[in-house]
């Protein structure tokens, strides 16, 4: 059971799409760190020396604070605007394809294509937003607090170490300035001075729940999307090329699923048993449409113009 070519580069050209986002995505949320990390460093010269009393302690805490607030709000933007960005790509899919055997066969329905699918990305980014798409039903704020809270409980540990070995404010902000800078490269003695962190990427949990958001958008998108397009029953797991550099040779659920036979043929499923990638998955799903733009086109030309057709009947009835 094969799609046809056309539709195909459509999924192609959507999932190189994905992959820009996602690295986009990245860099933006390194960045967010990079530049909050800049606000941590003391310039003030009468501050260098200065020991961690309580006092000195209790207010930079608040700065602190200050600053991991403007972080989560900063991700949330970004990770917001991804998903949007994601759920468009998954389902213009469906109405770029719907678009072309439009203008093949001058059918003039592109509003009614795009009545199809236009609450399809809305309804998607909502689900994935409020956390209704999870079985937790934590949303993407609730997320990001708990990002959010980790951050603050390693700062937290970085003061109580710094007070212990008797460092100065300013030596103390320069090594809040190596943790939360991603780029940061943490000398021996860094860590050796914080050993429960000394490994930690600070934006590693930020990055996760980035393309967790990412990913299930796009997916969910383009399960909705599939599931409104009439000649679409049947969607396949195609594993990423770069699924076995990744798993160094091993095998994962992935391959289970690019190796399910239902009976409709290898890694394929019913729509509505498409199983959800798993938060750093690669893999695409892409919907099968077995006929070639020909004869959608002229059995939508057909219904048009009146001919009695069962399936886009009951699909028309059912919008």
């Amino acid at each position: 059971m094969e799609t046809n070519k056309e539709y195909l580069e459509l999924v192609n050209a959507a999932r190189n799409k994905q992959i820009n986002l996602t690295q986009q995505n990245y860099k933006d949320i390194r960045d967010i760190f990079v530049q909050a990390s800049k606000k941590l460093t003391i310039k003030s010269s009468n501050m260098k020396n200065k020991t961690l009393s309580k006092g000195v302690v209790k207010d930079y805490i608040k700065q602190l604070r200050k600053i991991t607030g403007i972080i989560s709000d900063e991700l949330e933007k970004s990770i917001e605007n991804a998903i949007e960005q994601s759920s468009n790509n998954a389902t213009n899919i469906q109405l770029d394809f719907f678009n072309l055997i439009d203008e093949k066969y001058n059918l003039n329905l592109k509003e009614t294509f795009t009545n199809m699918f236009n609450k399809v990305p809305l309804e998607a980014i909502s689900e994935i937003i409020s956390g209704n798409f999870y079985k937790d039903g934590r949303g993407l704020s609730k997320r990001i607090w708990f990002t959010k809270n980790k951050v603050n409980g390693d700062i937290d540990y970085i003061i109580e170490q710094a007070i212990i070995q008797k460092k100065s404010v300013y030596e103390l902000s320069k090594d809040l300035e190596t943790y939360v800078n991603p780029s940061a490269k943490k000398s021996w003695d860094w860590k050796t001075v914080y050993p429960n962190i000394g490994n930690k990427q600070v934006d590693y949990n930020a990055q996760r729940l980035a393309r967790t958001a990412i990913n299930h958008s796009y997916f969910l998108s383009n399960i909705r999307s599939c599931e409104a397009n009439p000649f679409i029953n049947i969607m396949h797991w195609e594993l990423s090329l770069q699924h076995s550099i990744r798993m160094h040779g091993r095998t994962d659920i992935c391959d289970r699923y690019a190796n399910n036979d239902d009976g409709y043929g290898r890694g394929n499923f019913l729509i509505k048993n498409v199983p959800v990638p798993h938060p750093q998955c690669l893999c695409s799903q892409y919907g099968i449409v077995e006929d070639d733009l020909e004869s959608i086109g002229t059995r939508l030309n057909k219904w048009i113009n009146g001919k009695s057709d069962k399936l886009l009947d009951e699909y028309l009835k059912n919008k």
